[in-house]
């Protein structure tokens, strides 16, 4: 039991990792497909990746050395089906029977209802949330355990010179079953959880209203595109031309801010961002927006990152000319940043209860909404 302990609280060390590799090409697919990010959803497929990882976990640690798993000559297969049954009952005997106790502390037993156990949630997961029938949920129990069954029998996919761990057809048929119980087993208790149809339909609900969130997520999205593009392109002058590194760089940024007004006017006001996240910029009125809108919105967009550009050579020319003394000079920074930091508070803030920005109400544009449900 300390041996299994030990294994999950591995998987939950290793689990931030996976998690944050996941969270950008999770968080863009909830936008792309239902318009918003529920948090009841995201506990549910984080609790699944979870569950996957320990039972992964499970399958393939501890791992031996090479050496160690060189050196086996236990055998790699057991095709021989319910061949656990006799493990049992000649555990059973040896131990002098002693009814059902004996029983469950028969570590044959045990380690075929280990192996039920282990795709029980998975059963569980496929009848509520991905909303799978009996026959599919059996289906999948059963190529999910071959795969932990084909892990094992390549050593961990040739990482080892043979397999440390018995290729099973008893664990291949427990496993199966331990899926097929969760499915039942979970029956009672679905009226108890809210139904992935309330779930969706709460989704597209939040998806009419544009969140913060979400349209932070298309502009990441949209600098991502953007900047790699650029990034590329520059390089290739820069080896073709040789440009200066510093000169390359300059010109990459110049691209990025070129690039997406000019990707936004193309695809009448929906940037690659935009449009994977179902938003879209339009007039004040809701018409599709010109563009000179779209340009006035994206010039106005980059002052925000270029004040501070500006305020550093204010300050190194009032240093420079000497216009005011050391002390008024840091009075005179420390109250422009304060300023500054006081203006993207009260944006993120206007954002945040949906309020237009600055720049949107001087170019008469907004963002909206455009995911519709079949």
């Amino acid at each position: 039991m300390d041996a299994y302990i030990q294994v999950i609280r591995e998987a939950f060390l290793f689990f931030p990792i996976i998690a944050a590799l996941l969270a950008v090409p999770y968080i863009l697919y909830n936008y792309h497909k239902f318009g918003s990010v529920l948090s009841l959803r995201v506990v549910i497929i984080y609790s699944f990746i979870l569950y996957l990882l320990c039972a992964f976990f499970l399958v393939i640690l501890p791992l031996p050395t090479r050496a160690k798993a060189a050196a086996l000559t236990t055998p790699r297969v057991q095709k021989i089906p319910f061949h656990c049954m006799q493990d049992i009952l000649r555990e059973y005997r040896e131990s002098g029977g002693g009814g059902l106790l004996a029983l469950i502390n028969n570590r044959a037993f045990l380690q075929v209802a280990f192996n039920v156990i282990m795709l029980v949630p998975f059963g569980v997961y496929l009848r509520y949330y991905f909303r799978c029938g009996f026959f599919t949920t059996m289906v999948l129990s059963f190529f999910l355990s071959l795969f932990f069954e084909l892990t094992q029998l390549s050593g961990l996919y040739f990482i080892y010179p043979r397999s440390y761990r018995l290729f099973d057809v008893d664990d291949l048929m427990a496993n199966t079953f331990g899926g097929i119980c969760g499915y039942i087993g979970v029956t009672p208790f679905l009226w108890l959880l809210p139904s992935r149809a309330e779930m969706d339909d709460r989704s597209f609900r939040l998806s009419r209203e544009v969140s913060a969130f979400r349209r932070l997520t298309a502009a990441l999205f949209d600098l991502f595109w953007a900047g790699g593009v650029s990034l590329l392109v520059c390089l290739l002058v820069k080896r073709k031309m040789g440009l200066p590194l510093r000169t390359a760089l300059v010109l990459a940024l110049s691209m990025i801010f070129l690039l997406l007004p000019l990707s936004a006017m193309v695809l009448r006001g929906r940037s690659p961002g935009k449009a994977v996240t179902h938003l879209r910029i339009v007039g004040q009125r809701g018409g599709t927006a010109r563009w000179y809108q779209l340009l006035g919105r994206y010039v106005l967009m980059y002052l925000i990152p270029a004040v501070p550009y500006f305020l550093s050579r204010f300050y190194t020319l009032w240093e420079a000319r000497q216009i005011l003394n050391q002390d008024a000079a840091l009075v005179a920074k420390g109250l422009l940043v304060c300023l500054y930091c006081a203006f993207l508070l009260m944006s993120a803030i206007r954002m945040a209860l949906h309020k237009p920005l600055f720049y949107e109400r001087l170019s008469r544009t907004k963002v909206v909404s455009t995911l519709h449900r079949d």
